[in-house]
C-alpha cells in the first residue's frame, strides 16, 4: 500500500473518532448553575466540579436568596475552589479527558442578582413561595447583571438542546434574563425559553411564581424533597466518610469541604443532569439520582416531588449510597493514578433504549458487552422501576441477576409503558454502579 493511501486511511480513522467524540460532547446536558453561596453550596460546588466532565457547563452564577440576602460573591470561597481545582486538574485529566480547564471555568463564572431590595417582603412569606402561589413580583425595572446577560446569550444560541438552569438559591437572575428575552427579543424568546428546564431547590425568592405565570414555555421543577435527604442533618452518619474520603488525603479541593458531614441541599439539582444511564434529565417523571417529579395541578408546565409509596423523599433516598460511593471514587481521582482508582462499569445492552412490543410477545435483553474499565468482577441486577411506568402491574423477569433477561409482554387494553433498570455493580473499592434504563412500550 502506498503512502498516500495510508495517509487517507489514517485521516478517515481520526476524523471518524473526532466525529464520535464531538457527538458525545454534543449530547452532554448543558447546565447553568445559580448559587447563593450558602455554606452547603460550598460543599455542593466541590462535588459539582468533580462531575463537570459529564456536563457542558455554560455558566456558574453567584446570586442571593431570602436566606442569603447579600449573597457571598464579595468573599472568595468560589475562587479558592477554582484555585484548588486548578491544582488537581492534571490528575483529573488522567481519569477523563473531558474535564473543563480551570481557565474555561473562570471564563464562564459571573455575578448575578444580589440586590437585597429584590427580596423585600419575602422573608416572612417563605412557606408561601411555592408553585401556584400568587405574586405581584416583577423584574421590569431591575438592572441587567453579567449573570442575567450570560443566560440571555446562552438561550439565544441556535443550539436546540435543552439548557438546565439550576437554582441552588434564588432565581431572580433567571427571571430578569427571561424578562429581557421577552421584551428585547420578541421573535426569539419562545424558541429560547422552550429550551429551559429550571430545577429549583425550593423557591428562594419571588422568581418561581413569576416565571410560572409569565413564561409557561419554561419547564419548572420544584424540589422540596432535598430536605430530609441531602440538606442539613439529613446524613449525620457521614462524619467518618467526609473525614476519610474527602477532607484528608484527597488533595486541596477536598480539604476545602466546609462541613463535617455530608450536607449538600443543592446537589440534587445537578444529580438530575448527570448522564449515568438512568436518563433522569430526559423527563421529570423518569426518576434517578436527582429525584422524580409529577405534574403539578397548581401551574402549567410545573413539576413537583413525586410521592412514591406514600413518601415524597423516596425517589431521592433510594440512590444515596450509590451517589456517595461514586463521589468517593471521584475524590480518589484527585490524587490517584488511573490504575489505582476505581471507575464505574460501562453498561451495554443489545437493544434500543426505547422498545415497542405487542402483548404476549417474548423479548430478551442482553448486556453481555458490558465492560469494566478496571477489569473488576461484575454483578448484574435487572428490576422494574414501577413508578415512572404507566403499566400498573408487575412483570416476571427471568434471571434478573444474569447478563441476559427474558420476559413476556403482559396483556394490555391500551398502550402502556414499563421502565426496566439494569444496575451493574463492580467489586472495586469503592464499589461502583453503572446503569441503563430501557423503556418498553407495550401495545395491544
Amino acid at each position: 500500500m502506498d503512502m498516500k493511501k495510508i495517509l487517507v486511511i489514517v485521516f478517515l480513522v481520526v476524523f471518524s473518532n473526532y466525529k464520535a467524540i464531538a457527538s458525545d460532547l454534543n449530547t452532554k446536558p448543558r447546565v447553568i448553575v445559580m448559587t447563593d453561596g450558602e455554606i452547603d453550596d460550598h460543599s455542593s460546588m466541590i462535588r459539582f466540579l468533580l462531575y463537570s466532565c459529564d456536563m457542558e457547563v455554560c455558566a456558574i452564577i453567584e446570586t442571593n436568596s431570602i436566606f442569603q440576602k447579600e449573597g457571598h460573591s464579595k468573599e472568595n470561597w468560589y475562587e479558592k475552589q477554582l484555585e484548588a481545582y486548578e491544582k488537581i486538574y492534571p490528575n483529573l485529566k488522567k481519569h477523563s479527558p473531558d474535564y473543563p480547564t480551570p481557565e474555561y471555568l473562570k471564563k464562564v463564572s459571573f455575578i448575578g442578582d444580589e440586590d437585597h431590595d429584590h427580596l423585600k417582603g419575602l422573608i416572612k412569606k417563605r412557606w408561601e413561595l411555592k408553585p401556584g402561589a400568587k405574586t405581584t413580583y416583577t423584574p421590569e425595572n431591575w438592572k441587567d447583571t453579567p449573570g442575567s446577560d450570560k443566560i440571555v446569550e446562552v438561550l439565544l444560541e441556535k443550539n436546540p438542546e435543552p439548557v438546565y438552569i439550576q437554582a441552588w438559591g434564588g432565581g431572580n437572575t433567571a427571571a430578569r434574563a427571561f424578562y429581557k428575552l421577552k421584551t428585547k427579543y420578541p421573535k426569539d424568546y419562545k424558541r429560547a425559553l422552550s429550551k429551559v428546564v429550571m430545577y429549583n431547590i425550593w423557591y428562594q425568592d419571588g422568581a418561581g411564581m413569576f416565571i410560572e405565570q409569565n413564561f409557561p414555555e419554561v419547564t419548572m421543577l420544584y424540589c422540596g424533597s432535598f430536605a430530609g435527604t441531602w440538606n442539613y442533618r439529613s446524613q449525620p452518619n457521614t462524619h467518618d466518610f467526609i473525614s476519610k474520603n474527602v477532607k484528608n488525603g484527597h488533595g486541596p479541593l477536598g480539604a476545602l469541604y466546609p462541613q463535617d458531614y455530608i450536607s449538600e441541599g443543592d446537589s440534587p439539582a445537578y444529580f438530575y443532569t448527570l448522564p449515568n444511564g438512568l436518563r433522569n434529565y430526559e423527563n421529570p417523571t423518569y426518576g434517578g439520582w436527582g429525584g422524580r417529579f409529577t405534574k403539578s395541578d397548581k401551574a402549567a408546565n410545573v413539576y413537583v416531588d413525586a410521592t412514591d409509596d406514600g413518601d415524597n423523599k423516596k425517589s431521592l433516598r433510594i440512590w444515596i449510597d450509590d451517589v456517595n460511593n461514586d463521589y468517593q471514587a471521584r475524590m480518589d481521582w484527585c490524587v490517584k493514578s488511573y490504575d489505582e482508582a476505581n471507575h464505574p462499569p460501562i453498561v451495554k445492552i443489545n437493544s434500543d433504549k426505547n422498545i415497542k412490543i405487542k402483548s404476549g410477545k417474548k423479548i430478551s435483553l442482553d448486556a453481555g458487552k458490558t465492560k469494566d474499565p478496571d477489569r473488576d468482577e461484575l454483578k448484574f441486577n435487572w428490576w422494574q422501576y414501577k413508578e415512572p411506568g404507566s403499566y400498573d402491574g408487575s412483570i416476571e423477569l427471568e434471571n434478573t441477576n444474569s447478563k441476559k433477561i427474558t420476559f413476556t409482554a403482559p396483556k394490555v387494553g391500551k398502550p402502556e409503558t414499563i421502565h426496566l433498570i439494569l444496575e451493574v455493580k463492580d467489586n472495586g473499592s469503592p464499589s461502583l454502579k453503572g446503569y441503563q434504563r430501557i423503556i418498553v412500550e407495550i401495545v395491544p
